[in-house]
Order: C-alpha cells, then sequence, then structure tokens
C-alpha cells in the first residue's frame, strides 16, 4: 500500500477530511532531491509514476513491451482506463478525476484546481461522491479556500507517455529464485 501523506500539516479538518494551507504533495526544501516513485495500487496491481519524467516505471522480473503511437483522444481514454483499474476508481470517482484532469491541462503549471458543483455539469451527488473518492484518495486535497483544491502532483500529471503492464506469476513460486553459486576463478600464475 502506498503511505499517507503527513496529516499534520492540516490546518483543520471538514466531514473527516484534512484542509491544508498548502499543498502537501509539493516536497519541503529539507528532502533529498532524487528520483521517486509514486505508486497507486495493491501488491498485485497497480501503477508507478516516475515523478521526473511522468513515464510508468517497475522493477524485477522479465518484461515484454511495445510502444505505439496514439492520438491525444486515444491517451487520454487510455489513461483513465488504466487509473480506473489501478486506482479502483468508481465510476463517480472517474467522472470526477476526468474534470480534475482537464482543468490540470489547462492549468499549466498550476498545483490548485477549482470545483464547483453547478459548473461541473454533474448530478450533485455523483459530483460529492467522485470529490470525496478523489479527496480520500489522496489525489486531490482540500485548501482553506473553499472550492479550490490542490492536486496531487505525484498522481496528476501532463506527460505524453503511458504504460500498462500486466504481470504473470507461476502458481507456487512464492520464493524468489535461488541464485546460483558463483566458483572463484582459477589463479593464473605470474610469468
Amino acid at each position: 500500500m502506498r503511505k499517507k501523506l503527513d496529516k499534520t500539516d492540516a490546518v483543520t479538518e471538514k466531514h473527516g477530511i484534512p484542509i491544508y494551507a498548502s499543498n502537501p504533495s509539493i516536497p519541503a526544501e529539507t528532502e533529498i532531491k532524487k528520483g521517486k516513485r509514486a505508486r497507486i495500487g495493491t501488491e498485485t496491481k497497480g501503477l508507478v509514476v516516475d515523478n521526473g519524467t511522468g513515464e510508468i516505471l517497475g522493477h524485477g522480473g522479465a518484461m515484454v513491451y511495445e510502444w505505439e503511437e496514439v492520438d491525444k483522444e486515444r491517451f487520454v481514454k487510455l489513461y483513465f482506463s488504466g487509473l480506473k483499474q489501478a486506482a479502483g476508481l468508481s465510476k463517480a470517482g472517474l467522472a470526477m478525476f476526468e474534470l480534475v484532469y482537464s482543468l490540470v491541462r489547462e492549468r499549466h503549471g498550476q498545483d490548485t484546481v477549482p470545483l464547483d458543483v453547478h459548473s461541473s455539469q454533474m448530478k450533485k451527488t455523483t459530483y460529492y461522491d467522485g470529490l470525496r473518492e478523489l479527496l480520500e484518495k489522496e489525489f486531490l486535497f482540500r485548501s482553506q479556500n473553499p472550492g479550490l483544491f490542490f492536486v496531487n502532483i505525484r498522481f496528476m500529471f501532463n506527460g505524453d507517455r503511458l504504460a500498462f503492464v500486466k504481470g504473470y506469476k507461476l502458481k507456487g513460486a512464492d520464493a524468489r529464485q535461488a541464485e546460483l553459486p558463483l566458483e572463484e576463478a582459477p589463479k593464473i600464475a605470474a610469468e
């Protein structure tokens, strides 16, 4: 499971959801600036995103892949589909995510999105259920300004590459493959 963000930076709470004065997904100046990966999902399925390039990454095991070039419309549909599976978003959560994603793409360089039930053109129940889901899964964070939400920069990105990986594990292969013993190289006498 992914690590929850520290809620001690929260100013207050509303309906059990923390309210922040600044975006809690932005690393502090004192944090080590090394490549980090953000992960959505569980041990068996999920999404790993390189925060530097937006590329989907994984490690261990053998991997076969093929890149396909697609237009923007198909790219967005693929992104939403993969995200729905990896993050387990409901229909309401996915609808709200689509709205937030379109706002993020329009607001380059900003880590906030303005959200309003009336301008969303969604049913109120869909809007509020989806918003609550994105807040609980920490895709969004409530700010002190009503209607303005911080975007989790670890999971919302404007990248142009994405990959879906489905892995296969041999039944009964719970342990890692045993390493082969290394033989010492024969010593060669100096002439």
